[in-house]
């Protein structure tokens, strides 16, 4: 849902009192912000006199000799007028007239910039007050020319090489025909061509058909991140139509567990957090609504485009038929959920980073781009220079995504509720502003009392901001473009670069943003395009891997030069040629992949295909993986009948803007929980340890590939863990509570649950022998028959459970 939010005043001065919070709290006038580039004026006498007589004295006698008329330098910068001053030198614009704070020559005389002026010795404290002034002055100079802003046309042409344009990533998806094979009888799918064509092309077979205990197994992991249950393996086993293994995935993707498995996958992208981590790790509250929504687009097959859209300005679109009130409000979350430096000094760089960190997530997650490279300098390989990067960022710039930009600041909400609700989160948040600039820039010698009121009143305000059902959610702010910022420096501004995406996809023909909007939506809207060589590409690359463990192509947040290319490209394309057909619908995709041959092959090594192709890049078999970490604890969780199923809902609820100490962050209550591992909180800086052990990726950047380390940590915690002990001996309590049962039903038992297959007669013995050595081993002790018998059966369950059949995927 749309809504126009009432008006919020974000700009005060600095409150060192009471009385002035009250007032700011009561009137909250509104102030126009000036313009980012405050431009000479023509000067008055009282100015020309102070120019004369104090400017011009110190420019001639302390810079001229290095920058003067009739001198060159390597930084190509002349002081001897307002338009060589204003136009720069190598490193941009010597002053910002009106702003001496980011006036490159004030920086540099003060020796706090990128260079220090004079090098060997500092001015006088005088004369760079004298300086300082007269760029606060607005930079009077007699007689000089009126500056303008820099020309919108400034941003000319760019003239890509034919190999920049040529490459196979920015070219249009076009659908192959199905090559001829020789094995015909072998493609159930029209994609097994593709692979099929590939091996033979090698000399190579496919590997034979997973057995059905296998296979349900397979899929069941891949679209639930569970095991299935002995009732599921037996519904299977027993059902010997030609669709049953259609009948099973259809089955799995129609149930809500579907959507937190695959929900997480997309969380590792977006690099979803419920704290922001660097300096001050403030918690996220709200961050589960954003989560919840994704889970949800998941489990209801929201068309893949819809889905990108919402997320960059759900906000500016009118609602889906059947979406949740605010569904496309909270999407935008994904703009919000970014680690942030909120203790930064400096607002406008404080903004640019968050800016980077969007712009950084959206060319890794949609596009397979590395697009904040361009930050600071040209892409060194890929067809992106700086003058794209932004204007892409001054889209971001447009968008609000933080009360305000200073030391202690806090993100934007949106209320979800009427417009009366809206109204009072607007004046909260307003309220929290005013007192956080208060006790963060009051001064409080000898009125230590008055910071305390101030602190009491914050406490109260946020107690009542808390009670507001609102989500992180990005809004509309005032449109601008931006100036090139040499070496990703804000100080030091080159040419202006419009709003705009892309010229390498987009062309240079493309319609110019509107000076109303911040062109989110257009953004949106451009890069979701069914021709898109893009979008599609980079979705289908996931879900492969989803189920293959490695994307035919392998860098998955990365499709440019530095990349590696598609294994099978025709298959890419036919398959992203499909998902658009198909209406953007990620679970027709599932289907399609998983009812091929190539999906249901075995594992089975062939010693002459690893020779050939060493790493499986034709795909001659299925691969081996091992589970993830969330999947090892929800399936323990699962096999040992303690996992809890509700779904949704708040992680950190009582901590509302609190800065999660170290203490905080290894509190083990806040994941003592049964419930599934998506709804525990991710926490940044401080991971849970189950999560850190299996190679949880890092939740402050995009991680479309989770590594897969084996280490001894691993071995550590499947053996003595908590989560491992519990586990085993609820599941040892499992079999034991069946009366009736002698240890062999409780072997088959186990291994029905646990491995989902019978154990052989071998491994029965085994274990009969084992259970009879490790009771005896008790009997010297002062322990009960019952404790003996569950400590017995414990030490089973937990061979059980840390072994590699459960822990892998066939």
């Amino acid at each position: 849902m749309t809504l126009i939010r009432p008006h919020r005043n974000r700009c005060y001065r600095p409150v060192l009192g009471l009385a002035a919070v009250a007032c700011a709290l009561v009137s909250q006038p509104a102030k126009v912000r000036a313009d980012e580039e405050r431009l000479a004026t023509k000067p008055n006498a009282a100015a020309v006199k102070f120019f004369e007589t104090r400017v011009r004295p110190v420019l001639v006698e302390r810079c001229y000799n290095c920058h003067g008329p009739d001198t060159e330098n390597e930084a190509g910068l002349r002081l001897d007028s307002l338009a060589e001053m204003l136009k720069g030198g190598r490193s941009g614009p010597a002053i910002k007239p009106g702003n001496p704070k980011q006036s490159l020559l004030i920086l540099s005389v003060n020796h706090n910039g990128p260079v220090q002026m004079p090098p060997k010795t500092k001015l006088p404290q005088l004369e760079i007050a004298v300086l300082t002034k007269w760029v606060k002055m607005g930079a009077p100079w007699p007689n000089a020319k009126q500056p303008s802003r820099p020309n919108a046309t400034s941003r000319g042409p760019v003239q890509f090489s034919e190999d920049q344009k040529s490459f196979w990533a920015f070219q249009p998806v076009v659908e192959p025909p199905l090559p001829r094979v020789r094995q015909a009888d072998w493609p159930r799918s029209p994609l097994d061509h593709f692979v099929l064509v590939a091996l033979e092309a090698k000399g190579l077979t496919p590997a034979p058909s997973a057995g059905k205990r296998t296979l349900i197994r397979r899929a069941t992991i891949d679209l639930h991140g569970l095991p299935p249950t002995p009732k599921e393996i037996e519904a299977f086993l027993s059902d010997d139509f030609p669709d049953a293994f259609a009948t099973v995935v259809d089955r799995l993707l129609a149930s809500p567990r579907y959507g937190e498995r695959w929900g997480r996958h997309w969380l590792d992208v977006v690099r979803y957090a419920d704290s922001n981590g660097m300096d001050d790790n403030m918690a996220y509250v709200d961050a589960w609504r954003y989560r919840d929504y994704v889970i949800s687009a998941f489990n209801k097959d929201k068309p893949y485009n819809r889905f990108v859209q919402e997320q960059l300005a759900g906000d500016l679109f009118p609602p889906a038929d059947g979406d949740a009130p605010y569904e496309g409000l909270i999407a935008t979350g994904f703009l919000m959920i970014g680690p942030k430096m909120l203790a930064e000094d400096d607002p406008v760089k404080q903004q640019m980073d968050i800016v980077d960190d969007q712009i950084d997530t959206v060319g890794r997650a949609f596009l397979g781009l590395t697009l904040g490279c361009g930050r600071c300098h040209d892409h060194k390989f890929d067809p992106f220079p700086t003058a794209d990067y932004y204007a892409l960022a001054g889209i971001f710039k447009s968008t609000l995504v933080m009360m305000s930009y200073r030391v202690d600041s806090k993100w934007n909400s949106r209320a979800l509720g009427d417009a009366g609700l809206e109204r009072r989160l607007s004046d909260l948040e307003q309220q929290v502003d005013a007192l956080d600039r208060a006790i963060v820039l009051g001064n409080f010698v000898n009125r230590e009392g008055e910071r305390k009121k101030l602190q009491e009143r914050l406490s109260a305000v946020t107690k009542e901001y808390a009670t507001i059902p609102k989500a992180m959610a990005a809004e509309e702010d005032r449109p601008e473009d931006l100036q090139v910022f040499l070496r990703g420096n804000h100080l030091t501004r080159g040419e202006l670069a419009p709003r705009g995406f892309p010229r390498i996809l987009a062309g240079e023909k493309r319609p110019a943003l509107g000076k109303k909007e911040s062109g989110r939506r257009q953004l949106a809207e451009w890069m979701t395009r069914p021709d898109h060589p893009l979008i599609g590409r980079v979705m289908v690359n996931r879900i492969w891997k989803g189920h293959f463990g490695h994307g035919i192509v392998r860098t998955l947040d990365n499709f440019g030069r530095l990349g590696q290319r598609p294994d099978n490209q025709p298959l890419l394309d036919w398959l992203s040629s499909q998902f658009v057909k198909r209406g953007w619908s990620i679970k027709s995709l599932h289907r399609l992949i998983m009812r091929s041959s190539t999906y249901q092959m075995s594992t089975r090594h062939q010693a002459r295909a690893a020779v050939i192709n060493t790493q499986n890049r034709l795909l001659w078999r299925m691969n081996r993986r091992r589970m993830e970490a969330e999947v090892i604890r929800d399936s323990l969780l699962a096999v040992s009948g303690q996992i809890d199923f509700r779904m949704g809902g708040p992680v950190l609820n009582d901590k509302t803007f609190v800065i999660l100490s170290a203490a905080a962050l290894k509190d083990a209550a806040l994941y003592r929980s049964d419930r599934r591992s998506v709804y525990l909180p991710v926490l940044r800086s401080g991971l849970y340890d189950v999560f850190q052990a299996f190679d949880f990726p890092d939740p402050a950047v995009v991680s479309g590939q989770r590594s897969s380390t084996t280490v001894a940590p691993q071995a550590l915690f499947m053996m003595n863990g908590d989560l491992m002990s519990g586990s085993s001996k609820q599941l040892a309590a499992r079999l034991l509570t069946r009366t009736g049962w002698d240890d062999e039903q409780r072997v088959r038992a186990g291994y029905d649950i646990v491995y989902g297959r019978p154990p052989t007669q071998l491994e029965i013995g085994d274990w009969l022998s084992f259970v009879a050595q490790y009771t005896a081993a008790l009997d010297g002790r002062d322990v009960d028959p019952a404790t003996q018998r569950l400590q017995t059966w414990q030490a089973v369950c937990r061979v059980l459970l840390s072994s590699n059949e459960f822990i892998y995927v066939e």
